[in-house]
This record gives structure tokens, sequence and C-alpha cells, in this order.
């Protein structure tokens, strides 16, 4: 039973939002053409000076790395990826918030009551064939990588390509599905690094084969139950299983357009009760994905609605702590387990 509130709990746990953008990782003017293409659905475009009246301690702020944004930067791929990373650094120091590379550094910030950025990668296309930029992005600061995104690329292939969050359109795999060799020496190389991989955006195949891979927890930051949906963005329970005997987590995500996700709060609670009575709630987290979905589900507008999750959580009967995990410190243990080492 818990002893606080809802209101109270989410104010005093340590809420950690696991996967997030900046408002302006699409550059101009084509951000403002994909808000009027989702004009009826689409979000407002958040800073991080929402954070603290949302009860938001720490985000994982993440660049995308795929030509699906990349394209629009006028320049290579990883000059774009260098830029939104230097974008994110901004936004999080604009806020009187920092750049944290550990547990221990957003433990830190918590104390004195400012936000935290955990640096991430969505799509690692930009990274080319040069396994040597992982060790750069390491350096700058990043702690997550999402190896593959809206395309097949040469680690991965992934469960939905872009094509098909905009409709029935035909897409012809550039591969076969499934982790490659050099995909396995990525995962090898971000384990040794301290760099957690986030197998959101895989397919089966390559999530299987991420985990057999990976000597340490890995997690899917943003996603759903694909027994309470069979959406290809989200985990079978066979990959649930494994995500969580790795240590890691996997990402309540309130996304809803379309006819795809989470219709409203409760079918969110349905996918929670599911992963919770099949994995546990140490290996629940949320990820919100902020700036990055044309729709939200119903009572959800952003940010400042996090805390009706938590208020969720409690209502369909989890104690206070296992609420605790979920909003942050799950993903805390696996920052730890994968950084501590630093």
């Amino acid at each position: 039973m818990t002893t606080l509130p809802a209101a109270g709990l989410h104010a005093d746990a340590l809420v950690v939002d696991t996967h997030v953008h900046g408002p302006r990782f699409v550059p101009q003017p084509f951000r403002s053409l994909y808000r009027l293409v989702n004009r009826r659905t689409m979000p407002a475009d958040l800073g991080f000076d929402v954070l603290a009246a949302s009860g938001v301690d720490v985000v994982v702020g993440t660049a995308v790395g795929d030509p699906v944004v990349t394209r629009w930067y006028g320049r290579d791929a990883w000059h774009a990826v260098l830029t939104q990373i230097d974008q994110l650094v901004a936004e999080i120091m604009s806020v009187g918030g920092s750049v944290a590379l550990d547990v221990a550094a957003v433990r830190a910030a918590h104390t004195t009551g400012r936000p935290s950025l955990v640096l991430g990668l969505e799509g690692a296309d930009a990274i080319g064939s040069d396994l040597d930029r992982l060790d750069e992005l390491h350096r700058l600061g990043v702690r997550t990588i999402i190896p593959v995104h809206l395309g097949d690329n040469p680690i991965g292939t992934t469960s939905l390509p872009w094509q098909r969050y905009v409709g029935p359109l035909p897409v012809r795999r550039s591969r076969r599905l499934g982790l490659s060799s050099f995909g396995r020496s990525f995962v090898e190389r971000a384990n040794r690094l301290g760099i957690i991989v986030d197998v959101s955006h895989a397919d089966p195949t390559t999530t299987m084969a991420i985990v057999e891979a990976s000597t340490a927890p890995v997690m899917a930051s943003h996603s759903g139950a694909r027994a309470c949906d069979d959406f290809a963005r989200y985990v079978t329970d066979e990959e649930a299983r494994a995500i969580a005997g790795t240590g890691g987590v996997i990402g309540l995500w309130p996304y809803f357009h379309r006819g795809r996700g989470v219709r409203s709060l409760d079918t969110l609670l349905g996918h929670a009760r599911h992963l919770v009575d099949l994995v546990g709630a140490r290996h629940l987290c949320i990820g919100t994905d902020m700036n990055g979905v044309p729709g939200l589900m119903d009572g959800y507008r952003g940010e400042a609605d996090l805390s009706v999750i938590t208020e969720g959580l409690l209502r369909i009967g989890l104690a206070e702590a296992d609420v605790r995990a979920i909003l942050g410190e799950s993903f805390l243990r696996v920052l730890e387990a994968v950084t501590g080492h630093e």
C-alpha cells in the first residue's frame, strides 16, 4: 500500500523520462511542414523548461542519426548528430540543468533540485562503418543508443519502416532481417564503453540477437506489450522476458496516432499490468517520446500530464515501491549497471 497520494508520490519520486527529443531536432522549415501534415493530432513542441513543473527530474534526450532526420540538415549525417547533441546540451543548460554521465551525477543534481540530461542517440546510421565513432559519442556524454530507427541499416533491421507509419506503402527490405556481424561488434563496443543498447524500433529477430550478444542490461525505452495490442513497435512476451533477463527495462509509451498505440490511460495501464505480471515492475520505465510523435493518447497532452500515469499506476493496485521503480529507479538501476565501471 502507498503511504503518499499520487501527487505527493510523483513529487517525491526521482522521475525519469527515458526517451525525449529537443524541440529543434528537426530543422525549420521541415518541422513546420511536419506539423502542418499532422496538425489535427500533433502535440505542442516543448522545451526543457517544462520539466520542473511536471515533476520530471531526468530526461534521456536523444539525437536522431538516421536519414529521416539527418537529411534535412544540409550536411553529412555525423555533423547532423553533433549539432543535435549541442542543441540538447544547450537546452538543459538554459534551464539550469546539467548533463549526467552516471547515476551519481543524476542523484547529485536531484539533491539540488536541478534537472539532468542523459544523452542518447536514436538510429546509429550516422556512425557508418566506423565503430570508433562510438568512442567519440561516449566522450561527448552519450550513454544510450538505439541502433536501428525507422529504416534498416548495417547494424540490424527495424520493426516498422517509416513508410508504414504514414500508411500502407510498400517497403522493400534492404537486407536480411536480424543483427549483422557488424551489429554484434557494435553491441560489444557499446558494452565495453558503458553505453546502454536500446532495442526500441528493432524487429524481433534483431532484438533477440542484441539480447544474446549483450553482456549488459538492454532496454526498450518506449514500447508496449504486443500481447495487449498487435502493433509491430511493441515487444512480444518472449522479447519482454529476454530484455528483463538481461536486467533491462521496457518503457511505457503514451503514443497514439491513426489507430496505432494506446488510445487512453486505461489502455496504457493494461500494458503496464500485463508487463508487471510478466516480468515485474523493476523491469518497467516510462518513455514519452516528447517532441518526437505526431499524436498522444487521450488525456495526455505532454510532460505536464505525466503525473496522471503515476495516479493510474497506483489505481491499478501497484505498491509505492513498484511505482517508484517505474517512474525512475528501474532505469537508474540499469544506468548504474552499464556505466558503474566508470
